[in-house]
């Protein structure tokens, strides 16, 4: 039996983490169902571009500003609980978007306030899921983890996006309904999970503040560490900012949205197989000349993006071209998780994950929470090519800050980890 399967095989055996998984599956699936759902629903109350791209950027503010201070408190009590309560606020929000749907009393406002506030409870406890899984997989099996993560995420969202636009064109209601039910089975096989409860020391607990601090500092004093939150944030501006450009200007052109949640299915698909080639390259390849070769190809992936609709070119051809190219860009994707932030996880106390995972990612996503509202000012203005073209340029300046960091160059394969520095 060679190790890579033993290794698999061990994720089922670990106590705890089929339920962990089931919990962890079900949350993606519904976030993924309602993506799209929640953009068509923005447009098609507002009728506008711009409040439908604002609408995703408010939310993400909210979750990002949530998250800041999420991972602190998701360090300081029962993760089980917190997934299990994360799980109730899904079903109470999305059902809640579901009902006035139906009852056809949903206004743009109104989809706002709930949006940003259900986005605002995820973002603060969101990353109980991800710092759990530390406490049941090893560290030298987490690389792997990730990878079979990735490609469970990628598997759930070929299916989510087009899945999600056919229910909306069945009834605007019923991704909603069908969200608020999946968050049910996550708070369900949340319950399963037998975890042990955090022992209570006799001496003195840190404060909130004091655990706070402790988890940015450790982060901020990592050179390496902050060097990757700049150019992950750079990077997610620019690939979020393509997404969004996509999805709002085939809105603009009446585009089906089976169409347009087939764009999703793409990118998710090529994920998958780069989540596939992630296990196998999670322990064999040096990191960072994987990561910086990564880069490269995003870059290379968008490019031909600036030659679709233009004049000389039809819809039909300018779509298969967009579709292409945004569904090769997927491959990399879960190969820089796993490699980087595999690298990154297992180099962080136990105790800290959920405070690690905030200090990356908001960072990270800070400048990506205005994606949405940036492709739907930019269109009106520059069009589709001149919009693409500015994210290029996104993307372009975080390759060079990847391939200008020697720290980042020499990171070395998994089993060079252990006397690797951060």
């Amino acid at each position: 039996m060679t190790e890579t399967s033993t290794a698999r095989r061990s994720f089922w055996r670990a106590p705890n983490y089929a339920a962990w998984f089931t919990a962890d599956t079900a949350a993606a699936a519904g976030g993924s169902l309602r993506a799209l759902a929640v953009s068509l629903a923005g447009y098609a109350v507002s009728g506008s571009t711009a409040a439908a791209g604002w609408l995703g950027t408010a939310a993400l503010i909210a979750q990002q500003v949530a998250s800041v201070f999420g991972g602190t408190f998701v360090d300081r009590h029962e993760r089980r609980t917190l997934i299990v309560v994360n799980a109730a606020v899904g079903v109470c929000t999305w059902g809640s978007v579901a009902a006035l749907f139906a009852a056809r009393m949903l206004t743009y406002p109104l989809l706002l306030v709930i949006a940003t506030l259900g986005s605002a409870v995820s973002g603060f406890l969101g990353s109980a899921t991800d710092a759990m899984l530390r406490s049941i997989i090893g560290v030298r099996d987490y690389p792997k983890a990730l990878s079979l993560n990735r490609g469970r995420d990628a598997t759930i969202n070929i299916a989510g996006n087009p899945v999600g636009g056919f229910l909306y064109g069945v009834a605007p209601w019923l991704p909603f309904l069908v969200t608020a039910c999946l968050y049910a089975l996550s708070g369900a096989a949340a319950r399963r999970i037998r975890a042990p409860r955090k022992a209570h020391a006799s001496t003195a607990r840190p404060s909130f503040f004091g655990d706070f601090v402790s988890g940015w500092s450790w982060s901020l004093h990592k050179p390496l560490l902050v060097t990757v939150m700049i150019a992950a944030a750079v990077l997610n501006y620019g690939v979020n900012g393509v997404e969004y450009a996509i999805q709002l200007h085939l809105m603009q052109l009446d585009t089906s949205a089976t169409l347009i949640g087939a764009i999703g299915s793409g990118i998710a698909a090529t994920m998958l197989v780069g989540a596939f080639a992630a296990a196998r390259l999670s322990d064999r390849v040096p990191v960072g000349g994987c990561i910086c070769v990564s880069f490269v190809f995003l870059c290379v992936c968008v490019a031909p993006m600036l030659f679709a609709y233009g004049p000389s070119v039809s819809r039909g051809a300018s779509y298969a071209l967009v579709f292409v190219a945004n569904a090769v860009m997927g491959l990399p994707f879960p190969i820089i998780d796993a490699l980087l932030l595999g690298f990154v996880y297992a180099k962080a106390p136990t105790s800290m994950q959920g405070r690690i995972a905030v200090s990356l990612t908001v960072p990270a996503q800070a400048l990506s929470a205005f994606s949405s509202a940036s492709a739907g000012a930019l269109l009106p203005v520059l069009g589709f090519r001149g919009t693409i073209a500015v994210f290029l340029a996104t993307l372009a300046l975080s390759t060079v800050m990847v391939l200008c960091s020697a720290r980042i160059r020499h990171i070395p394969r998994a089993d060079g980890w252990d006397t690797a520095e951060l």
